[in-house]
């Protein structure tokens, strides 16, 4: 069976080590499947940017701009790796546990608001919840996720495909006090499911009038 999505993208809560979880000026761009791409604003005049070398992660490594060698491009707002990549620690785990699915593959995006690509509260991490300059430090806007693997089962090997967005929803919520999975999209043939699993609120990320007016 597939891995449970909640340790599929809880890594983002903790990759970093700021403030408790995780301005856009230009227009939404949004690829073939109606995610928003391309999100990437002017940063305040008084906000480290990642050229600037000053921002680090969790274990103190200087982030820079492109993809990482684990998958990050932090500039971009996108993830394109694995579960074992995902931590930031290339060692056949994902957070210390292993399995077949720690070599599945996973890509993510996030909006500006979940994780942003500058600092401006000088703590020397990527800002969460920045708004209008001000940091919030709680992701705030939508994370997706897009997983390709396989399983092995009494019949052999297995594969699925899984596709998840999370939005910011506010205290209360039912994903780790303060998010929603608002749209899951399951093609696990040798279980049972093919296509959407469920889908709540509104189209694309059900943001503004019917969750929230932040992005």
């Amino acid at each position: 069976m597939k891995k449970s999505l909640i340790l599929i993208i809880a890594f983002l809560l903790l990759a970093f080590g700021s403030a408790q979880f995780a301005l856009a000026d230009k227009p939404t761009k949004f690829d073939g499947q109606g995610i928003e791409v391309g999100w990437i604003p002017s940063p305040p005049a008084d906000c480290a940017t990642i050229q600037s070398g000053l921002i680090t992660d969790s274990l103190n490594n200087v982030i820079t701009a492109g993809f990482d060698q684990f998958g990050y491009n932090y500039q971009a707002h996108m993830f394109n790796g694995t579960y074992d990549s995902s931590d930031r620690v290339l060692d056949g785990k994902y957070w210390g546990q292993t399995g077949d699915f720690v070599d599945d593959k996973l890509m993510m995006k996030w909006s500006d608001s979940w994780i942003a690509n500058v600092d401006c509260n000088n703590d020397g991490k990527l800002d969460r919840g920045l708004v209008n300059g001000i940091v919030g430090g709680i992701s705030l806007g939508w994370l997706t996720n897009h997983v390709e693997g396989d399983y092995t089962d009494t019949n052999g090997v297995q594969n699925y495909t899984d596709f998840v967005k999370i939005v910011w929803t506010g205290p209360g919520s039912p994903l780790w006090g303060q998010y929603t999975i608002i749209e899951e999209v399951l093609n696990d043939p040798a279980s049972g499911y093919s296509g959407l699993l469920s889908k709540i609120g509104a189209p694309g990320f059900g943001l503004n009038s019917h969750w929230t007016v932040l992005q």
